[in-house]
């Protein structure tokens, strides 16, 4: 989670509409001679679009990224094309055809060992989390960025997908940063799908007890004031961006954020993705959550595979 957005704390089915983009894209991880970096495997909506090899050069790696690690923890170089090689598919999934941005400065990646270290980093309210990004903004310019993992016991780092898909986004309107629906919405895409299977458990609990937002409020909502109401907003952000990318595809997203901050929600809707505005939306929606799939079965990559 952004520690500059919503509360300072810190799934995905794949859809018959969406069959065509996953088939054209999905490919297996595999550990390559000449790259031997093992990625993290990113499951949900998107995992064989993150989950393709990218070739990367070593000064693009040496340009984005500045891991710091522990004693006996991942190599920072490894680390450092990992975090490269997601960072190529994130931004060729949500800002399409633009060219990648050299990101000045870099990324500080920093690696904890234990929750004490990481915890004395984030703060406390991050206690349920395992990773969390911050991004430092000057206006419209980005002057930091760091993203912060708990490594487990077997070497995973399963919130590396999402806090770097933070980072990426940070960038993806000018400098501007997203509304806190789309930005979590979007992030939480990539999370382990028994994370998502989880959100979207959340989502239709809400609507069930009449916890749910409105979509009005949802859209337009800045802070939560309180944590229970997290589940209701990460549960109705992750579904409604799902149910937005399962309609027009993830390129036309950013646009759309563009254009809604710009001339309001409801042209945007009607511009973007052919829909009459928020009510009408909230109904497309709500039927969508109702007919949603369950998600696969995450199997995440061992860090320890990387040399």
């Amino acid at each position: 989670m952004p520690r500059d957005r919503i509360i300072n704390a810190h799934n995905r089915p794949t859809s018959a509409a969406y069959c065509n983009f996953l088939q054209l894209l999905l490919v297996a991880i595999t550990l390559a001679a000449a790259l031997p970096v093992v990625a993290d495997e990113i499951s949900g909506k998107f995992s064989g679009v993150y989950g393709h090899e990218t070739a990367i050069s070593p000064a693009e790696s040496e340009t984005n990224f500045d891991v710091q690690t522990f004693a006996g923890g991942p190599d920072a170089d490894s680390f450092s094309q990992v975090c490269e090689r997601l960072k190529r598919r994130i931004e060729g999934i949500w800002l399409g055809d633009s060219p990648a941005e050299h990101w000045r400065p870099a990324c500080q990646v920093v690696l904890h060992a234990s929750r004490e270290s990481y915890l004395a980093s984030v703060g406390r309210s991050g206690g349920q989390t395992r990773g969390s990004s911050l991004i430092g903004r000057h206006g419209n310019m980005i002057v930091s960025r760091r993203i912060d993992l708990l490594v487990d016991q077997q070497g995973n780092t399963s919130a590396l997908a999402h806090e770097l898909t933070h980072v990426v986004l940070a960038g993806g309107l000018g400098g501007r940063p997203l509304p806190p629906w789309l930005d979590e919405g979007i992030a939480t895409l990539a999370d382990p799908d028994r994370k998502l299977s989880r959100h979207h458990r959340d989502c239709r609990e809400a609507l069930d007890r009449g916890t749910a937002f409105d979509l009005t409020r949802l859209i337009t909502l800045q802070r939560l004031s309180s944590p229970n109401q997290f589940p209701a907003f990460y549960g109705q952000s992750v579904t409604l961006v799902d149910f937005l990318c399962d309609r027009e595809g993830p390129e036309k997203i950013l646009p759309f954020a563009a254009l809604a901050l710009e001339a309001g929600y409801d042209r945007a809707l009607r511009e973007s993705f052919d829909i009459d505005g928020v009510a009408h939306l909230e109904r497309l929606w709500l039927d969508h959550v109702q007919t949603g799939q369950h998600p696969t079965p995450f199997q995440p990559v061992s860090l320890r595979s990387i040399p």
